[in-house]
């Protein structure tokens, strides 16, 4: 397999993913704020190794806090590499030298270890990420700055209630499939939830009418259930 190198110029060649990191290891080189940084991030997914020669206060607190997924090794990276890479998925160079930082790359390339580099753009790019219970959204610019400020104007203009949007669904998909038999059928009935304005403007209010409210579109029947505030029998109460 070929690695093509990306450049800032060739945006074509990122695909965005989501990675399941629970069980792939992260080595991090470097102990100093970027460092810290970056196990801080991965040490939420799946476990970290960082490697260093010296370590600030924050990380060694960090790697005393997640110790169950996180380690650090005091070593001199200029004496090899080969055994902190063993079982690695992806590495970040992390050191303050940037021809350490590119030596490393250079070994993690020919073991087929994926790089995120801290100077520059790589072949692996962290994304500014907003989290709202189940749903995610992950945003990657040029300009870091421009990322997260149109993360933090996401996050004003979604508001609390789309993780309460993404529950509602997945519990009227369920339903849909004993009731509606074709799948196309039960995508317009999800699209006619989404265009819904009263399920939103319900869902600030009562997760029980706002549940009702978009049952009523695969059966029709329970408007007058809405209305009345009574829930239909049956319904699955959760607040």
């Amino acid at each position: 397999m070929v690695r093509q190198e990306c450049t800032e110029d060739d945006e074509d060649a990122l695909l965005p993913l989501f990675l399941d990191l629970s069980s792939r290891l992260v080595v991090i080189f470097g102990g100093g704020a970027v460092g810290q940084r970056k196990a801080e991030l991965f040490s939420r997914y799946g476990p970290v190794r960082v490697c260093s020669l010296d370590f600030s206060e924050g990380l060694l607190e960090l790697a005393a806090k997640r110790s169950d997924r996180m380690e650090t090794i005091r070593c001199d990276l200029n004496a090899g590499l080969s055994h902190h890479l063993q079982g690695a998925f992806l590495a970040v160079p992390a050191t303050g030298d940037s021809s350490l930082n590119q030596a490393i790359e250079e070994e993690c390339k020919a073991r087929g270890i994926l790089v995120n580099r801290v100077e520059g753009r790589g072949e692996v790019v962290v994304p500014s990420i907003l989290r709202r219970g189940t749903v995610s959204i992950a945003i990657s610019t040029q300009i870091p700055a421009l990322s997260r400020y149109l993360r933090l104007r996401l996050e004003e203009q979604l508001g609390e209630n789309i993780s309460e949007m993404a529950r509602l669904l997945s519990s009227i998909r369920q339903e849909s499939k004993a009731r509606i038999p074709l799948q196309r059928d039960r995508a317009a009935a999800i699209r006619r939830i989404l265009e819904d304005r009263e399920v939103w403007r319900l869902l600030d209010l009562s997760y029980e009418k706002a549940y009702i409210r978009a049952r009523s579109h695969i059966r029709p029947d329970e408007r007058d259930s809405l209305d009345a505030g009574d829930p239909p029998q049956g319904l699955d109460r959760r607040d």
